[in-house]
């Protein structure tokens, strides 16, 4: 799996797959630790999370095959970017005016961007699995302790 597009070709519809998951398990899960895998109401920031456990459960799935083993650190870029991205985008939809069928499409051409063109990681590991890290814990901490302000909001109410 050397070349890049080969890479791609099964790295984006396996985060696409658990991210479909995810956003039906959404209704089921109300609690407990699989509450932050799932977004638990469709704030900007929760739907982010269909842009960050998907990229890391697609490089789970993905990782090891072919010749080449290629290190988590390259691919944790498109896991911290294309969540501030899409909670970011999805924040701009909502203040315009837009509804959720949008964020559907812009989740699928950010998850598509942020793993064809994000940086590669192994040039500053340390920053990439710092920043993954916080991301991981933000949204553990903020799933059941979530602030009344901004793309924490539940727009339904």
């Amino acid at each position: 799996m050397g070349d890049p597009f080969n890479r791609f070709a099964l790295r984006y519809p396996a985060a696409v797959i658990c991210g479909l998951a995810l956003l039906l398990c959404h209704g089921a899960v109300r609690g407990g630790p699989l509450a932050v895998l799932a977004p638990q109401c469709p704030s900007p920031w929760e739907l982010g999370k269909l842009g960050f456990w998907p990229v890391l459960a697609a490089w789970g799935l993905t990782g090891r095959l072919g010749r080449e083993r290629r290190p988590l650190v390259r691919d944790l870029p498109a896991a911290v970017l294309v969540p501030l991205g899409m909670a970011s985008a999805c924040w701009a939809l909502e203040a315009a005016g837009g509804c959720g069928a949008g964020s559907l499409g812009i989740w699928a051409g950010l998850l598509a961007a942020g793993m064809a063109v994000s940086p590669n990681g192994e040039r500053h590991p340390e920053l990439w699995r710092g920043l993954a890290l916080l991301l991981a814990a933000l949204y553990t901490v903020l799933t059941f302790f979530p602030p009344d302000w901004g793309p924490f909001v539940n727009p339904l109410g």
